[in-house]
């Protein structure tokens, strides 16, 4: 029952969000998920199918794509703590319109691999997978947006920053749409210093717990087709979480700091949406991140009504009125002559696709 990283004392108190939707199987879940759970992730992952590819060494992440060949934008999909390209169903279809999508299950999570390593699981670990993928999907002369949710937003800005501070400047971002995000990551409930064993025993009432408070009680009522699915679909993917890489992933939450957070808001245009009623991170979290990020390069931010944590699955139509006019946005900018230099220096030779197995990444034409 004892665990086999280091116990640190719990100095974090406040609610952070615990389960995800869209999570792995587990090893140390009380009970598996039900038939009718498991008919419900099998049609999602059936609708969103992916391959697997070592994006560095021993990094293996699932990875759906949707290649558009003459495509002049490229949108790469980053979910949340814990969570799964699942909760992605509906901007995937509408950026896959006219745009080459990628989207992945970081390490852990979904139907990536999940070890129980401790380290594995590290902010700078899921930090350099996301740079991983992203300067093996970046084309010369396309714009890179990337799209992402929670926890998944902080990955996004470090990423940026780190691209924005290297030299020669790494793969370049061209824009970043950022929901439910905060400047400050929460804090690590006390919970998460318990032994596995028993989170996964809890496991249960931790999933009602997430669902109370990541769905709007307009969610929770149904009120709508999309609710509707997002309330089977809630239950059916906790039930399925993996608690040690919840643990592990939680204990080890980080952010990109302040000044690097500015670098990005100068040189990349953002889109900042939260749920109005988001009740684990609340757009006032947001629009602090907001404010840091208005320093120079286009910035807004907007709230969607009646929606909590899960927005973009809440109210679909919402977010994706939001991201379309976005994503058309940073393709009219105009780009910079040393943007274009940096982005040639920066992409390598050849694209992911042609480096990999996973062939149907998108690449240039």
């Amino acid at each position: 029952g004892v665990d086999t990283e280091a116990e640190r004392p719990p100095t974090w108190r406040n609610h952070s969000p615990c389960i995800a939707l869209g999570q792995p199987l587990c090893r140390h879940r009380s009970m598996p998920p039900s038939s009718d759970q498991l008919a419900v992730l099998d049609a999602a992952h059936e609708a969103l199918p992916v391959e697997l590819v070592e994006v560095r060494p021993g990094r293996t992440l699932a990875i759906h794509s949707q290649p558009r060949p003459g495509a002049e934008q490229t949108v790469l999909f980053v979910h949340g703590s814990c969570g799964s390209l699942l909760q992605w169903k509906d901007q995937i279809a509408l950026a896959a319109k006219k745009r080459a999508v990628v989207a992945f299950d970081t390490f852990g999570c979904g139907r990536s691999p999940k070890p129980p390593e401790w380290d594995a699981y590290s902010f700078a670990e899921l930090r350099d997978d996301l740079a991983a993928v992203l300067a093996r999907i970046s084309v010369p002369g396309r714009t890179m947006v990337v799209v992402a949710h929670s926890a998944g937003c902080s990955l996004a800005l470090a990423v940026a920053a780190a691209s924005l501070a290297s030299t020669p400047p790494g793969p370049p971002i061209d824009g970043l749409c950022l929901m439910g995000a905060f400047a400050e990551p929460p804090r690590v409930p006390s919970i998460f210093y318990l032994p596995t064993f028993v989170l996964s025993l809890m496991q249960p009432r931790l999933s009602a717990g997430f669902e109370a408070l990541a769905l709007h009680a307009d969610t929770r009522a149904g009120k709508t087709a999309a609710r509707r699915y997002l309330l089977g679909l809630a239950p059916a993917v906790n039930a399925a979480n993996d608690m040690f890489m919840c643990k592990a992933y939680y204990r080890q939450l980080s952010a990109p700091s302040k000044e690097e957070i500015q670098s990005v808001g100068a040189e990349v245009p953002c889109l900042l949406i939260a749920g109005e009623d988001d009740a684990l991170v609340p757009p006032e979290s947001t629009a602090e991140l907001h404010a840091l990020l208005s320093s120079g390069a286009p910035s807004e931010m907007h709230s969607v009504r009646a929606t909590s944590h899960q927005l973009m699955q809440e109210d679909p139509e919402a977010v994706n009125a939001l991201l379309g006019a976005f994503l058309q946005s940073v393709y009219a900018r105009p780009k910079p002559k040393k943007t274009a230099k940096a982005r040639a220096s920066a992409v390598p030779d050849k694209s992911f696709a042609s480096q990999t197995r996973f062939s149907s990444l998108p690449s240039e034409e």
